[in-house]
């Protein structure tokens, strides 16, 4: 009896509001923000848990009416039970947080209560440029070479004024990475004896170095600042 009336008397309080009467003392207590949040998260969960209990017992008994071998449960042994249940639910959903950290380390990341997948973070196009190896970059001005000499060998053994005056396929130009610079040609004519520089590429590597290919076949790696002192001719 006493149960049902405090039970009774906490929904009345919790649903029940009023205008206080003027030149009646109050009693408030002065709470930050965040203790009022919390305070009003313990309660609700509070009421839960009570009227969860209430449920379970109101349903319990009225199963047993119908199997008189299953014994009456009071309102205490319902609130125990959902007690028991709740930590049951909670270590069950430890185990499931403390699993999935296990089998994916570092793949979740802390989101202010809550935790999420950490994003991916994608590369941009100059750290990737930066990763094309040096072997890489002197294959590919290789296939340059090996192209320019061919159009050497068709073309009464003159090496093209310009480069759009050469006839082989555009991707020979293009240096590797995904910025897809294409390479510089020095224009104008151009002797196999002495060397002379044909074709360079662009600086975008971030490694201070730059390859240049003389038209002896020579592909040489030089410093940038040095690279550019043999491209101005100096």
């Amino acid at each position: 009896m006493m149960v049902r009336t405090l039970l009774l008397a906490g929904c009345v309080s919790f649903f029940w509001t009023g205008p206080v009467q003027a030149g009646m003392p109050s009693v408030s207590l002065d709470l930050t923000d965040i203790a009022q949040l919390r305070l009003q998260s313990i309660s609700f969960f509070l009421m839960v848990l009570l009227l969860s209990a209430l449920i379970l017992k109101l349903c319990w008994n009225l199963l047993a009416k119908d199997f008189p071998k299953l014994p009456r449960i009071s309102y205490k042994g319902a609130l125990g039970v959902s007690v028991l249940w709740g930590l049951m639910f909670l270590f069950v959903l430890t185990m499931i947080s403390g699993a999935r950290e296990l089998l994916t380390p570092g793949a979740w990341e802390k989101s202010g209560r809550t935790y999420r997948l950490v994003e991916d973070k994608q590369p941009d196009d100059a750290s990737l440029a930066a990763e094309t190896t040096l072997d890489e970059r002197r294959r590919k001005l290789g296939e340059l070479r090996s192209a320019l000499f061919m159009h050497v060998a068709t073309h009464q053994g003159k090496f093209p004024g310009k480069a759009d005056e050469t006839t082989f396929a555009e991707e020979f130009w293009l240096q590797p990475g995904p910025l897809q610079a294409r390479y510089g040609y020095v224009a104008g004519d151009k002797q196999a004896d002495p060397s002379e520089p044909l074709a360079f590429e662009q600086a975008i590597y971030g490694d201070d170095q730059q390859l240049i290919l003389f038209t002896d076949g020579a592909i040489k790696v030089l410093p940038t600042t040095k690279a550019q002192d043999v491209l101005n001719g100096k």
